[in-house]
Formats: structure tokens, sequence, C-alpha cells
């Protein structure tokens, strides 16, 4: 009987492939390792990135760096941080709505936008977008149309903020006909104060004739003052004449200043105001005295058409 026994080569390779098996699976855990402590690295240093971005006013970039650090693969309390912190960061990103509009007051579709020379927007399509706080330069062109810049402040948790910007020039608008003046009435040139002078003549006529009328009466009391008479009676009717006569005179002396004062103002009116137009018939006045005698008094009406 022949005694079996393993093959030397044979136990050699074993033993070999044994030795490297162990080694690959020893250095496959410790560079499993390394790279699960380079993730967890990374992870921390993007939570500590987004706040110093968000220190800065850096919200966007902020935003991205926390994308990093909530992914699953990080840190469980990592990753709950950072979505947290995503939920308020969203919560005070301002956002922008952006329109404009042409000189006539129509929309504007076709419109680049840029902010802080950086691309922002290919076209004004309405929706609203999310902006850094802070001071922007936004800079807008549209086809056939000067471009033209504004600058815009937004603040934190500013949502939806509207900002309208006019493109191109304002059209002029066409000036209103001018209004022509309204014809003078025919015969108005001068004849205002020719009518004020016509009257004024009129005014002092009429105190005219009222002094002479009331002079002749003053005359008519002295005469019969004057007449010689012995009695008692005739000294009282004597008296009556006197005091009569004293009250014509002064009436006269009264009238003749008062009619002496109208003509000359009237005359004078008269020739100062301008000439009627050559175009308009003059309108003159057409006067009329009308004596008016009473038992102690006298006078005259003045009548006319002016």
């Amino acid at each position: 009987m022949i005694a079996s026994r393993t093959n030397p080569p044979a136990r050699w390779l074993w033993a070999f492939c044994a030795a490297i098996s162990a080694i690959t699976a020893v250095t496959l855990s410790l560079f499993t390792a390394r790279v699960a402590h380079a993730d967890d690295s990374a992870c921390i240093a993007s939570s500590e990135q987004a706040l110093e971005s968000r220190k800065q006013g850096r919200f966007r970039d902020a935003l991205r760096q926390l994308a990093l650090c909530a992914e699953p693969s990080c840190p469980t309390e990592v990753s709950s941080e950072c979505k947290q912190r995503i939920v308020g960061l969203n919560a005070a990103m301002p956002t922008l709505i952006l329109a404009a509009r042409d000189g006539l007051g129509n929309d504007l579709y076709d419109v680049k936008v840029t902010m802080d020379d950086a691309p922002l927007l290919t076209s004004l399509d309405g929706r609203a977008i999310a902006i850094d706080p802070g001071e922007h330069s936004f800079h807008f062109e549209t086809p056939g149309q000067p471009p033209l810049d504004k600058k815009i402040v937004l603040r934190e948790s500013e949502k939806d903020r509207r900002e309208s910007v006019v493109i191109g020039s304002i059209p002029p608008t066409a000036p209103a006909p001018a209004s022509s003046p309204a014809p003078a009435p025919a015969g108005s040139s001068g004849s205002t104060p020719r009518t004020l002078a016509v009257i004024g003549v009129g005014v002092g006529v009429v105190g005219l004739v009222g002094g002479a009328i009331f002079g002749g009466l003053t005359l008519s009391e002295r005469n019969a003052e004057n007449r010689g008479c012995g009695t008692s009676s005739c000294y009282s009717a004597a008296k009556d004449h006197y005091d009569n006569a004293i009250t014509d005179g002064n009436v006269s002396t009264i009238a003749f200043i008062a009619g002496g004062v109208f003509v000359i103002t009237g005359a004078v009116l008269w020739v100062a105001s301008p000439s009627p137009s050559p175009r308009s018939p003059t309108t003159t006045g057409r006067m009329r005295l009308v004596p008016a005698l009473g038992t102690r008094s006298g006078g005259a009406l003045l009548q006319g058409d002016f």
C-alpha cells in the first residue's frame, strides 16, 4: 500500500494565494476607510464654506455649498444641519422680476440682461429670479434700441420685487393746434372809453343846464325879496324869498361845478380813447335833453341810446 502525501508545489501555491488575498483585503479596507474619511472632511469643509459665503452676502454660492454637505453620503449630523440651513437661506434669498417696455409702453420680450458684467437672462419671460442681496448693476439690450443701465439694491427676504425699465426714447407728441383768439366784438375797439366820454359829457350838460335853471330861480327870488312892502306880512314873505334864493343859489353853484367836471372828464376820455376799427361800425351815442320843471324846482332829463 502506497501512502498518499500532498504535493509540495501545490501547497506553496495555496499559501501564496492566501497571502495575496489577505493583503488585498487589508488594502481595500484601508482605502475605503481613507475615502470615507476624505468624504467626511469634504462635507465639513462645504458646511464651513457655506457659513462664510452667507456672511459675505453670497447666498447663491452658499446654497451650492450646502447642497454638497446635504448629500446622504455625508455624516448624518452634517447632512441634517445643511438641509435645515438650505431652508432658512431660501427664505432669506431675494427674488426679482424684471420687465422692459418700449417708448410706446409695449412689453419687450427679446431682451438680454447682464448683472455685474455676468450673463443673467436671455429674455424677459416674467419669472422671478433669485439674486444675492446688495447693490447690483444691470445692463439691458434689445435689437434696434440703445442699451440701458440701471442699479438696483436688493434686501434680504425681499420677494418678487418688480422692476420695469423703458428702453428707447418716447416718441414726441404732436403739439396741440394753437387756438385762435376770439374775434373782438364789432365796434368794441375804443367803444367803451368813448361811451363813457359821451355819458360824462351828457351828465355834465345836465348839470350845467340845472345850474342855469337854479340860477334863474335865484334871481327871481332876489327880485321878489327886493320889492318894497310896509306890512309885517310882506316882511315874512321877503324872508321866505331870501331863504329860497340862498338855497337855489347853492344848488346852482353845485350843479355848475359838477357839470363842468363831468364835461371836462368826458372830453378827456374822448380824446384819449383809441379810434374805432375801420372794419367795425363806430357806435355813437344819441342824447336828448328833456326839460323838467316843477313848482319850486327845475332841471332836465338826459335820454339817449348808446
